[in-house]
C-alpha cells in the first residue's frame, strides 16, 4: 500500500510539472529551461507574497493545478507534432528516476552529514506562516539567517501535495537531479548531434569524479582492505577530500609526488581543500544549497546559448516579448542564486558581467531584458533581504596567504580535466565564440579562487575550506558541460576521441559509487519519509506517533553533543520545534551569541537534575513536551524521579516503556496556558 502511495504521489507531481512545462514552452521554446523557470517562478512569487501573508495549508490547490495540467498536456497529445517536448520530458523523467533511485534505496534523514539540518530548514516553512518563519531549532527565535529558498520550495511542495517534510525532502532531491540532468542535456544539444554522446556527457556529470578520481588507485593502495563496503566508501571520499584529510594515507610514489611523503621528517598538515561532484552529493544525500546553485548554473549556460545562437542565426533585431524572455530569465538567475546559495553569488555576478562584456556588440538591444530580470528578481526577494541582510554574518573577502595556496602538484592532479577543457575552449573559440567566453571566464574565476577567499569563522586547516568547497564544486560542472559539449560536438574526430578518453577517466569514480550501492546496507528501502531509522525502535516509534498526533508545542530533547546527534529528530519528524537544535550550528549561523551556550548548558543541567528552577525555565521557553529517552535513562539513572518531583505540578508523565525502575516517556504540560516566551 505504501509503495502505491509513493507511485501515485510521484505521478501526481510529475504530471503537474509536465503540465506547467507544456504551458511555459509556448513562451520559451526550450523545454528544460522553460520547465525550471516555470517552477522557480511560481515558488518565487509564493516566497514573496508569504512575506506579507502566510497561506497556511495549500492541499486544496493540487486538484485545481492537476486539472490545469491535464488541459495543457491534452494540447500536446499529438506525439509527432510535439516530439521535441516529449523527448525533453523523457530526459527529465530519466534524471528524476536516477535521483529517486538514490533516495528510494537510502531514504534515511538521520544525524549523518547535514540530513537533519536540511529537514530542519524545510520544517520551518511547513506551517505556512507569514515569513520569516518561527525557528524550530531555537524556541522564541525566527528563521532569519540562512539562504533557504531551495528548502522553502520543498516545503511548498509538501504543503500543496499534503506530504510529510521528510518525504518532500527526498522527492525534491530527485526533482533537483531531474532539473540538473535535463538542463545539462539542453546545453549539450546545442553542439552534440549524437544522442549517445550527449548521454555520456550527462552521465559523467551525474556519476563522474574529479581529476584525482582516476589517479587515486595509484596514489593510495588499499588493496589490503578486505571489506568491500569500506573500500568503496574510502574511494568515494579520497578524491573528494584528499588534501587535508586523506593525503596522509598515500603509500605510492605517485601519491608522494602529489602530497609529499607523510613518513618523512617535516611533513606538514595540508589545508582541507575539497571539490564535491554530483556523484559524491548523491552518495551523501544532503538536500543542501549546492544542488540548487548547480541547477541555476546549467540554466545560465542554456539561456546564454539560446541568446548567442539566436543572434547568429537570425541576423535580425527581434524585440518582441518572446525574444526578450531568455534575457529576462538570465537576469533573474542573479537574485535566485543569492537566495539559493549565497556563496556562489560573486561567481554568478562575474559570470553575467563577463557575458555582457562578451555581448558588447549587441549590448544595446540585450541589456534591457537582463536588467529587467535582475530588478524583477530583487523586487521579489526584497522582503527576504529586509531581515536576512541584517542577520547575516560578516564574511569579508581576504587575500590567500602565501603558505595557503594550493600546492602545484595537487592543483594539477585535481584540476587537470578542467585545465584541458579551458585550453580546448580557447582553441575552439574562433569556431565557437561562446566557448572562448566561457573558457576565459572560468579560467579567471579559478585564478580568483587561488588569490582570494571568504574569511568565515573557520580557521587553521579549514581556512579556505568553504570557499573551495563551494567555488570549485560550481566551476567544475560549468567546464564539464559547457566546454565539454563544445569539444565533443565541434572538436572534430580528435575532440571526440580526447573528450571520450577524459569522460572515461572521470567515470572511474562510478566504480566505487556502484560498489557502495551494491555492498551498503539498505534496511529502509522505500521508506521515503526518512524516519524509518527512528521507527526501527518500537519505543521511539510509539513516541514519534504520539508526538505527531499531539497538539502543536515546543519539545525539549536532550542535547549532549553540539552537532551531528539525533537530538531534535523526534520533534522535527513530528512537525514540531525544539528549545535548541544542534548548538554548534545554531551558534555559528547566528554569530556565536552568548545565549546559545547558556541554553545548551541549561538543557544538559535539567537532564541531570541539576537545574535550580526547572519549572520556571520550562515556562520561559513554553515547553509543552519533555522527552526522556532510553539514552537519557541510561546516562542518568534515578534522575527521572527527581525531575518528575520538580516539574510534576505542571507536567504529567506518559510512559512508553518500563522495566523495573527504568522508564522511557514524555512529560506533557497539564495546563495549555503557558508563560510568554522571552526571546533571546
Amino acid at each position: 500500500m505504501h509503495l502505491i502511495y509513493l507511485l501515485l504521489s510521484v505521478g501526481l507531481i510529475l504530471f503537474n510539472i509536465s503540465g506547467l512545462t507544456a504551458m511555459a514552452v509556448r513562451f520559451l521554446p526550450m523545454a528544460a529551461s522553460a520547465r525550471f523557470l516555470a517552477v522557480a517562478g511560481l515558488v518565487l512569487v509564493f516566497f514573496a507574497v508569504e512575506h506579507v501573508v502566510g497561506f497556511g495549508k495549500l492541499s486544496w490547490l493540487w486538484p485545481l493545478t492537476t486539472a490545469g495540467a491535464g488541459w495543457a498536456i491534452y494540447g500536446r497529445r499529438d506525439w509527432r507534432a510535439n516530439q521535441q517536448f516529449w523527448s525533453a520530458e523523457l530526459v527529465f523523467a530519466l534524471g528524476f528516476a536516477y535521483g529517486f533511485a538514490w533516495r528510494f534505496a537510502f531514504p534515511d534523514i538521520d544525524a549523518s552529514s547535514e540530513h537533519l539540518t536540511d529537514l530542519y530548514f524545510i520544517s520551518n516553512f511547513m506551517p505556512g506562516q507569514t515569513l520569516p518563519a518561527l525557528d524550530r531549532w531555537l524556541a522564541g527565535g525566527v528563521f532569519d539567517f540562512y539562504y533557504a529558498f531551495q528548502h522553502y520550495a520543498a516545503a511548498l511542495l509538501a504543503r500543496v501535495f499534503g506530504l510529510e517534510a521528510g518525504l518532500a525532502m527526498n522527492f525534491s532531491w530527485a526533482l533537483m537531479i531531474g532539473f540538473l540532468a535535463s538542463l545539462a542535456w539542453e546545453v549539450a544539444s546545442h553542439f552534440i548531434v549524437q544522442r549517445w554522446l550527449r548521454a555520456a556527457l550527462v552521465i559523467t556529470l551525474l556519476l563522474g569524479g574529479n581529476g584525482l578520481s582516476p589517479l587515486m588507485p595509484w596514489m593510495i593502495d588499499d588493496s589490503a582492505e578486505s571489506d568491500a563496503h569500506a573500500a568503496a566508501v574510502n574511494r568515494i571520499w579520497e578524491s573528494t577530500r584528499f588534501s587535508g584529510m586523506f593525503d596522509e594515507r598515500v603509500n605510492t610514489r605517485l601519491g608522494e609526488a602529489v602530497a609529499g611523503d607523510p613518513k618523512a621528517p617535516g611533513f606538514t598538515e595540508h589545508l582541507d581543500l575539497p571539490l564535491e561532484t554530483v556523484a559524491y552529493l548523491s552518495y551523501l544525500g544532503d538536500f543542501h544549497p549546492p544542488l540548487g546553485s548547480l541547477v541555476l548554473l546549467m540554466l545560465t549556460l542554456a539561456l546564454s546559448l539560446s541568446i548567442a545562437q539566436r543572434k547568429v542565426t537570425s541576423g535580425a533585431d527581434q524585440r518582441n516579448a518572446s525574444e526578450a524572455l531568455p534575457g529576462i530569465a538570465l537576469g533573474l538567475t542573479l537574485p535566485l542564486v543569492l537566495v539559493t546559495n549565497t556563496w556562489i553569488f560573486p561567481l554568478q555576478f562575474l559570470l553575467l558581467l563577463c557575458w555582457l562584456v562578451f555581448r558588447r556588440q549587441t549590448l544595446a538591444t540585450e541589456w534591457v531584458p537582463i536588467l529587467l530580470g535582475v530588478l524583477l528578481g530583487f523586487a521579489l526577494i526584497y522582503p527576504f533581504l529586509g531581515y536576512f541582510a541584517p542577520a547575516s554574518l560578516a564574511t569579508p573577502v581576504s587575500w590567500v596567504k602565501a603558505g595557503d595556496h594550493t600546492p602545484p602538484a595537487y592543483f594539477l592532479a585535481l584540476h587537470w580535466p578542467f585545465l584541458l577543457l579551458i585550453v580546448a575552449g580557447f582553441g575552439l573559440s574562433r569556431r565557437v565564440p561562446w566557448a572562448g567566453w566561457l573558457a576565459l571566464t572560468l579560467a579567471g574565476l579559478l585564478l580568483m579562487s587561488e588569490l582570494i577567499y571568504v574569511d568565515d569563522p573557520m580557521g587553521g586547516k579549514y581556512e579556505r575550506f568553504n570557499t573551495t568547497l563551494k567555488w570549485w564544486s560550481w566551476l567544475w560542472p560549468a567546464a564539464l558541460i559547457g566546454l565539454g559539449s563544445v569539444v565533443l560536438g565541434r572538436g572534430g574526430r580528435i575532440g571526440q576521441v580526447l573528450g571520450g578518453l577524459m569522460l572515461a577517466a572521470l567515470l572511474s569514480y562510478a566504480l566505487p559509487i556502484a560498489a557502495y550501492w551494491r555492498h551498503a546496507d539498505k534496511p529502509h528501502t522505500g521508506r521515503m519519509a526518512g524516519d524509518a531509522w527512528l521507527r526501527q525502535d518500537d519505543i521511539q516509534s510509539s513516541m514519534l506517533t504520539h508526538l505527531k498526533n499531539s497538539p502543536d508545542g515546543v519539545v525539549l530533547e536532550s542535547l549532549e553533543q553540539g552537532a551531528y546527534s539525533t537530538s531534535s529528530a523526534l520533534a522535527l519528524n513530528a512537525g514540531k520545534g525544539v528549545v535548541l537544535g544542534w548548538a554548534d550550528h545554531v551558534a555559528q549561523w547566528r554569530g556565536a551569541p552568548s545565549y546559545v551556550p547558556l541554553r545548551h548548558a541549561a538543557i544538559r543541567a535539567i537532564y541531570r537534575g541539576q537545574l535550580a528552577d526547572a519549572p520556571g525555565w520550562l515556562n520561559q521557553y513554553q515547553v509543552r513536551y519533555f522527552v526522556w529517552s532510553l539514552a537519557d535513562e541510561q546516562r542518568a539513572p534515578g534522575v527521572r524521579q527527581q525531575i518528575d518531583t520538580a516539574i510534576g505540578r505542571d507536567f504529567s508523565w506518559r510512559s512508553f516503556y518500563q522495566n523495573g525502575e527504568q522508564q522511557v516517556g514524555i512529560w506533557e504540560r497539564r495546563d495549555a496556558q503557558r508563560a510568554v516566551t522571552r526571546k533571546p
